[in-house]
């Protein structure tokens, strides 16, 4: 007996301890099962929030759905009035605070109630265990995927705070159709943000995530308003507030819903006529869903009104865009790509971002890089007289040339021939190097001298973004379509101050068409074949581009910048200041100095000029000087022609006869005396010639051909 009594110990015991070593075995396992769990929060932040555009002033203007098509936006829990949250908690779960994850006691009665159903009628669902199973996205309900998203939700609360996991679940939960989220679902039902929510409100909302397409209120008022009921008793139940405070906010607090007939605000917010900019300002705030931007509206219709006014002016053309550049910050308050988004034929184009043949635009840049560099000045004489170099023969727009011009004449009525022959001697090396420094590089440069004319293409946003350089005193940034509290980003000099400040005196020089202000500097341009049309136009607080043409590149008779893109311009800028005036800082002093220059070449006066008036210089930039005057009279050379074969224009070719420095000489033709004079242009038959120039003792010749099938073999 004494033996099966201890047999019988024995097996208790082992039983005993195998059941208390099965039961620590489940436990550890059941602590070490989350490790073997990949953390589902990157899966659910898949799930991105929509994003929201503000303008400088901090209101929202246009908003974009998530890519999966649903409104969405974020909150933290902090931004919410208490009651809010509180609600919530009361209807999905109490005890979030206090459990790991999982509210066993929950699970245990949920189980139950399941078995004696026969079916799954209740989850048991923590607000962790709702977040995870946003991971899978599965919607089935079994017994295995309600095991593996008790895993995840425990792998959530060793990973994350409470308060993370609290804000990704009400920025996440559905409240019908395409509404995620408590701040999103505030907006949809009432047109205000959750922040503003009362009572009635909080518990009329905290009720639709368990059925929300059965409790919307703007489906079924009725069935929200039951569901209501049982929130309150829920608060009830919790003791949050009594039945009386219940009875009065189901009863007598208003519930501000908005009319559904109309559109919600974010969904107006997705129509809107920003498209193009806010691509723009996407692009470069990277993965933000919160973009504050630079745009400012009011400018913005302001000048889309007034491109589509002119363009409607315009036969044959269909489209506009334009820039504004803030000089001081940088910023972009207004970029128009289009002037219809929704136009089938290629409104969704941004043309403020095509790359079009820049014409006469381009000049500025040349003078200023000559100006850099000494060259010349603003009275420098330049040569505006017929030119060809090899098989190009550049000419003025009007078919007229005016001899020498100083080169603010040149700039300001952009004649094409000076800025041509200034290329040649700046050389495309040192301009193209230029060009990059103005963020102009990602453009095809023309290696030939046509680039002068604009024949390089480039975008309205860069070349707008280049101009900026001339009021910035010579200083260069990149523009931005976002708002910075501070304005400060990074930018480089490009020009001395005296080199911009001496250009804007050039562009300064016209009135602008239609503009009512005075010292606003501007520069058209007009492509080959009249297919774009441009204007640039600055002050010190603006700067503005402005472009019409056709997207598919039709030319028409009206695309002239002078005509078409400069009065749009004008407009703009009267219309920008028509409450106060340019600012205008007094640059000249600091800048420019007062120097002797020669009244024949424009250049700083030398020991031998016998004709000098006063001019202007730039401080630092030691000027080029005056050759001319100090030529004795035995020395000439013959600049023009020079030798070589030339191609006729029908019977004869007209040439331009000149000496080095306009010097005064006797001219012969094939012995034939021309006369005296320092530069004349003829009319010279084909034939194989010999030219002489002769000043006192002096003289030199050379020895060209023109017939009607040479080819030009100068270099």
């Amino acid at each position: 007996m004494r033996i099966f009594r201890r047999k019988a110990t024995r097996r208790i015991l082992l039983f005993a301890g195998g059941s208390v070593f099965s039961v620590c075995a489940a436990l550890l396992l059941w602590m070490l099962l989350p490790c073997f769990v990949a953390d589902p929060m990157p899966r659910i932040q898949r799930r991105t929030p929509a994003r929201i555009y503000y303008d400088r002033r901090g209101a929202a203007f246009h908003a974009e759905r998530t890519w999966d098509g649903e409104w969405r936006f974020d909150v933290t829990p902090a931004e919410l009035p208490e009651h809010v949250v509180t609600t919530l908690l009361a209807v999905e779960d109490w005890n979030f605070f206090s459990h790991g994850g999982v509210d066993y006691a929950a699970l245990l009665r949920a189980f139950f109630q399941n078995l004696s159903s026969g079916r799954i009628i209740s989850g048991a669902s923590t607000i962790t265990m709702q977040l995870a199973s946003m991971a899978d996205g599965e919607r089935r309900r079994s017994y295995s995927r309600k095991f593996f998203q008790i895993l995840r939700a425990r792998k959530l609360e060793q990973l994350y705070s409470k308060e993370r996991i609290l804000t990704e679940y009400i920025n996440r939960i559905p409240f019908g159709g395409k509404i995620y989220g408590i701040e999103a679902a505030a907006e949809y039902y009432f047109g205000l943000p959750a922040a503003n929510l009362n009572q009635a409100e909080a518990s009329l909302l905290c009720g639709l995530p368990q059925k929300p397409n059965r409790f919307r209120p703007d489906r079924s008022l009725k069935n929200a308003r039951m569901r209501q009921k049982l929130v309150l008793r829920a608060l009830v139940r919790h003791g949050v507030m009594t039945e009386t405070e219940a009875a009065r906010i189901y009863g007598e607090e208003p519930l501000r819903l908005r009319d559904f007939s109309r559109p919600s605000p974010f969904a107006a917010l997705a129509h809107t006529p920003y498209h193009h900019y806010c691509r723009e300002a996407k692009r470069e705030a990277g993965n933000s869903f919160r973009i504050s931007t630079a745009l400012d509206p009011e400018l913005h219709a302001l000048i889309l009104n007034t491109l589509k006014k002119q363009c409607a002016a315009l036969e044959g053309v269909h489209d506009g865009a334009a820039v504004l550049i803030e000089n001081a910050s940088g910023e972009i308050p207004v970029m128009i790509g289009t002037l219809d988004f929704h136009d089938p034929a290629g409104g969704q184009v941004n043309a403020a971002r095509a790359v079009r043949s820049a014409g006469s635009a381009l000049k500025p840049f040349l003078y200023a890089e000559a100006l850099e560099g000494g060259l010349i000045l603003k009275e420098t004489r330049l040569d505006d007289s017929p030119l060809r170099r090899g098989d190009y023969t550049p000419g003025n727009y009007d078919g007229n040339y005016l001899g020498r011009v100083t080169a603010a004449y040149a700039l300001s009525r952009s004649l094409n021939t000076p800025a041509v022959r200034l290329l040649a001697r700046l050389g495309m090396e040192r301009l193209e190097e230029l060009f990059r420094e103005l963020g102009l590089k990602a453009a095809k440069v023309d290696t030939g001298l046509s680039f002068a004319l604009g024949t390089a293409g480039y975008s309205l946003v860069d070349l707008t973004n280049a101009y900026t350089v001339f009021p910035r005193d010579g200083a260069f940034r990149t523009g931005s379509f976002l708002h910075s509290a501070d304005g400060a980003r990074p930018q480089s000099h490009i020009f001395h101050p005296g080199s911009a400040l001496m250009v804007t005196q050039m562009l300064q020089i016209l009135p602008l068409p239609g503009s009512s202000c005075a010292g606003i500097a501007w520069k058209t341009g007009t492509s080959n074949n009249n297919c774009d049309a441009w204007c640039f136009a600055f002050t010190e607080d603006y700067t503005l581009g402005v472009w019409f043409g056709n997207k598919d590149g039709t030319s028409a008779p009206a695309l002239v910048g002078g005509s078409a893109a400069a009065p749009c311009a004008g407009e703009i800028m009267s219309a920008i200041y028509r409450f106060r005036k340019p600012t205008v800082s007094p640059k000249a002093a600091r800048w420019l100095k007062r120097i002797r220059i020669c009244a024949e070449s424009g250049l700083a006066a030398s020991g031998v000029c016998a004709h000098t008036t006063e001019g202007e210089a730039i401080r630092s930039i030691p000027p080029a000087v005056c050759r001319r005057c100090g030529k004795t009279a035995g020395e000439i050379r013959i600049v023009s022609p020079l030798p070589g074969s030339y191609r006729t224009e029908g019977k004869t070719l007209r040439m331009k006869l000149a000496a080095e420095n306009d010097r005064e000489a006797h001219w012969y033709l094939d012995e034939t005396y021309l006369g005296k004079f320092s530069e004349k242009h003829l009319e010279i038959p084909a034939g194989a010639h010999t030219l002489r120039a002769r000043s006192g003792t002096r003289g030199s010749s050379i020895r060209f051909s023109v017939s009607e099938d040479a080819q030009d073999t100068r270099k």
